[in-house]
C-alpha cells in the first residue's frame, strides 16, 4: 500500500509531492536495498549487521522524513534491521517475503538530513497533527492526500 502527498505553502508558493509506501514494489525494493545494503551502499552500520546476522532483513518501506532544524522534508526507506528470533534459522527464502513476527528489530535506522546533517524525524502521516514547515519560508505548509494505491 501505498499514499501519495501534496505539500503547498500558501505564503511562498513551494509546493512539493510526497510517496510513502512501496505498494506491489515492495518485495523488489527490498531486494534491492538488501543488495546494497550489504555492499555498504546505506552506511558501513547496515553492512556489518548484514554480516553478523546474514539472514537479516531492512525495513524497506518508504517513509517521509522531516528535519526540524532546516525544515527539508525527503522521502527515503526505513532501513531499520531486523534479526531471525530463531537464531538457528537458515533459509533466505522468506526474506523478500518475511512474517515479521519471527523478527526482532535489532538496531532503527537514524535518517541524516541531506542538507544539514542533523537527525530528521519520521512523519506518519500529513496532517494537521504533523505540521510541516516551508524549507522556503517557514510557514506551516497545507498537505492532502493525493492518491493511493496497492
Amino acid at each position: 500500500m501505498g499514499i501519495g502527498y501534496s505539500l503547498f505553502c500558501k505564503k511562498c508558493g513551494y509546493s512539493r509531492n510526497l510517496f510513502a509506501g512501496c505498494g506491489m514494489m515492495y518485495n523488489e525494493v527490498l531486494r534491492k536495498l538488501t543488495e546494497e545494503a550489504k555492499r555498504g551502499d546505506h552506511g558501513e552500520r547496515l553492512r556489518e549487521l548484514f554480516e553478523q546476522y546474514p539472514n537479516g532483513c531492512i525495513d524497506a518501506m518508504n517513509n517521509i522524513y522531516y528535519c526540524p532544524d532546516c525544515r527539508t522534508v525527503e522521502c527515503d526507506s526505513r532501513l531499520d534491521f531486523y534479526r531471525p528470533k530463531d537464531a538457528s534459522r537458515e533459509a533466505e527464502d522468506d526474506i523478500f517475503a518475511p512474517d515479521m513476527d519471527e523478527f526482532v528489530l535489532v538496531e532503527a535506522h537514524g535518517h541524516l538530513c541531506p542538507k544539514c546533517g542533523r537527525l530528521m524525524n519520521e512523519v506518519m502521516r500529513l496532517t494537521e497533527n504533523e505540521p510541516v514547515s516551508c524549507p522556503v519560508c517557514g510557514s506551516v505548509m497545507e498537505s492532502g492526500r493525493m492518491l493511493m494505491w496497492d
